[in-house]
């Protein structure tokens, strides 16, 4: 499949190699090179999340493994006009265990695209276009991501790689074409995503969100888009706004931002029987403007990660926001149809193992 839409990025070829062998040696690593999309078909509301994962570093790293590629897919659709509550919705998912055994996987590289494959999924890298392709889980993906606008490097450069100790972006794209699942084949309308491509070393997941979760979200319309990474527990709020294509900054200096996230209302998930946060409410401040949001969660997928002290939960949840932006111009900017994607997870068994 190929777009004629125009992309812009200013994100690189070499950018979408993998990068571990530029880390210290010896030194555990996490790589991620994902595709996410919210969108919509003449009928339904969808999400997926496509990722192939590089971890390793050792049986004795937080990951238990020398060096393997994996892959995770979510996916999620839900009926238009249903958005008033949360429901017990059915997806499709899986844990992405380091320990799990998974064939193959690769990073090849040709001089106009470089390609991650791992089983029948591809992603397809040639900035300022991208490409989903093949089956995982039953979830076959034909999916174009053209970028919109400038790529933001909240890691670091990969050029600045070996001095900083990590790398990598948020690539906000808007998304054509379709996705073929339990028998049918969901042909979108419209579609928002974000390439999420980092190397960074390994961190054990479970020792940090042991009584603290993280926050990964994105807000999506015709001309706004915002994102933001919460995660407390590393000292680290970041965020990246861009309105009518051009960037309204909302951190400081150092790249962080003044981000509150209360979360207002919870429900037991009748499947896994946790109590998860379904209702926030959202205020981003700085001198160039406030941004401020309701938030309500209607549908969710989850995933696991296992590292040394214990797995890990994650929640993805499909939602919708109502709000307004305001700009330090002037400007008020109802945000009353915005996609939402709110992601966030913690340390379900703070247990290492007593294995020997």
């Amino acid at each position: 499949m190929t777009s004629r839409r125009k992309a812009v990025t200013n994100v690189t070829l070499e950018d979408q190699l993998s990068y571990k062998d530029k880390l210290p040696k010896g030194q555990s690593y996490f790589e991620n090179n994902a595709l996410f999309l919210m969108g919509e078909t003449s009928d339904h509301l969808i999400s997926v999340v496509s990722c192939i994962f590089r971890a390793g570093g050792g049986l004795t790293g937080p990951w238990q493994v020398d060096d393997v590629y994996k892959l995770q897919t979510t996916f999620v659709v839900e009926p238009k006009g249903q958005t008033d509550k949360m429901h017990d919705n059915e997806f499709i998912g899986n844990r992405t265990w380091a320990t799990d055994h998974w064939r193959g996987g690769g990073v090849r590289q040709t001089k106009d695209e470089v390609v991650w494959y791992l089983q029948n999924r591809e992603i397809v890298c040639r900035p300022p276009y991208w490409e989903m392709k093949g089956e995982h889980l039953g979830v076959e993906c034909d999916l174009v991501f053209g970028g919109l606008g400038d790529a933001s490097y909240h890691k670091g450069k990969y050029a600045d790689l070996a001095k900083n100790g990590l790398a990598g972006y948020e690539q906000p794209m808007w998304v054509e074409g379709s996705i073929k699942a339990q028998g049918k084949t969901y042909t979108l309308t419209k579609g928002f995503g974000v390439q999420e491509k980092f190397t960074q070393p390994a961190w054990d997941l479970a020792q940090v969100l042991t009584g603290t979760p993280y926050y990964w979200c994105w807000w999506a319309s015709d001309n706004i888009r915002i994102f933001i990474y919460y995660f407390p527990s590393m000292g680290r709020t970041y965020s990246h706004v861009v309105v009518d294509e051009k960037e309204v900054v909302f951190h400081d200096e150092k790249g962080s931002s003044n981000i509150i996230l209360d979360e207002l209302e919870y429900w037991i998930d009748p499947k896994t029987r946790m109590q998860v946060p379904v209702k926030w409410h959202f205020n981003l401040a700085s001198k160039n403007g406030v941004i401020d949001l309701h938030v309500a969660a209607s549908s969710r997928t989850y995933y696991g990660y296992l590292t040394k002290s214990g797995p890990t939960i994650h929640y993805g949840l499909h939602a919708h926001s109502k709000g307004q932006l305001f700009l330090s111009d002037g400007r008020v900017i109802p945000l009353n149809n915005m996609m939402t994607y709110m992601e966030n997870g913690w340390c379900a068994i703070p247990l290492p193992s007593g294995a020997a």
